[in-house]
């Protein structure tokens, strides 16, 4: 299902899109729905709703969220592991229309209504649970699916009484730039990263996951894996500037076994979440 998040600047925006990501590419099942975003001067994104087949009731589903690339073959590495566990996938365009790249990204919190207005869509879904939404994203989309697990930036979009995500999946999020206070929603959080992730997870994942347990019990699990870098889920090599980096050198490297294994993590954590039977990926 494809999804326009609406204002004033669609026609240009969403052409825009269009031509350059993969959240505009036809994905079987889908069926169109539109929304608007939060913010007062709102942005036109895209996203597309996938719901699994042959399955009876209120489906969870999982919000998927891009790094700086934008959208790419993560979400298509992704989305058939969770959709046979039985999680609709709703896989966003945070990039198209907002930024280019490392040098023009803005600040992490200009994501916040974003996340927060595909949350309230999805819980306007027939199809979908609305007690059961949870949040994962890749480096960028990461960040901000363990920024959202902190419950100071849903105060400034979410209603007195309305919850937040369900859960918070961060594959490579750059836990070092973690910096403000964080107060855990107390929805679980897995985070998957490399030892070698040259945005510092390797060294910085570990206190901060200690510091969110000490917090809350148990809210968060972490997975590092040896001598694996940034990306290692998408395929292909990648190595050039940014600023968020150590020393502003980005590496991204696939690891087909570090790949597999986390997507297998991923599944079996949201299908623990969300009450549904384990299964392989």
């Amino acid at each position: 299902m494809k999804t326009h998040f609406q204002s004033a600047y669609r026609p240009i925006l969403v052409l825009a899109a269009c031509m350059l990501a993969v959240a505009c590419q036809t994905v079987e099942g889908g069926k169109t729905l539109t929304f608007d975003n939060l913010v007062k001067k709102p942005r036109t994104l895209d996203g597309i709703l996938v719901l699994p087949q042959g399955r009876t009731g209120l489906l969870p589903a999982v919000i998927l969220v891009h790094g700086t690339a934008g959208p790419d073959d993560r979400y298509s590495f992704h989305r058939p592991a969770l959709l046979k566990a039985g999680i609709a996938t709703f896989q966003v365009d945070f990039k198209s229309g907002v930024f280019t790249g490392p040098k023009d990204r803005p600040r992490s919190f200009t994501f916040d209504p974003f996340a927060f207005a595909a949350l309230r869509e999805l819980r306007k879904h027939p199809a979908i649970d609305p007690d059961r939404i949870a949040i994962m994203g890749f480096s960028l989309g990461g960040f901000l699916s363990l920024r959202l697990a902190n419950e100071i930036p849903g105060r400034g979009w979410l209603d007195q009484g309305e919850s937040g995500f369900a859960a918070h999946v961060g594959f490579y999020p750059s836990c070092r730039w973690v910096r403000e206070p964080f107060e855990p929603t107390g929805a679980p959080i897995l985070i998957l990263t490399g030892e070698l992730d040259s945005y510092g997870d390797g060294k910085a994942c570990g206190p901060l996951v200690d510091k969110l347990n000490k917090t809350t019990p148990g809210v968060a699990t972490l997975k590092i894996y040896p001598g694996v870098h940034h990306g290692f889920d998408r395929g292909g090599s990648w190595s050039g500037y940014d600023p968020a980096a150590i020393n502003g050198r980005a590496v991204l490297r696939y690891d087909g076994a570090a790949a597999e294994d986390s997507r297998r993590r991923a599944v079996e954590f949201l299908s623990k979440v969300f009450g549904l039977p384990a299964t392989g990926s």
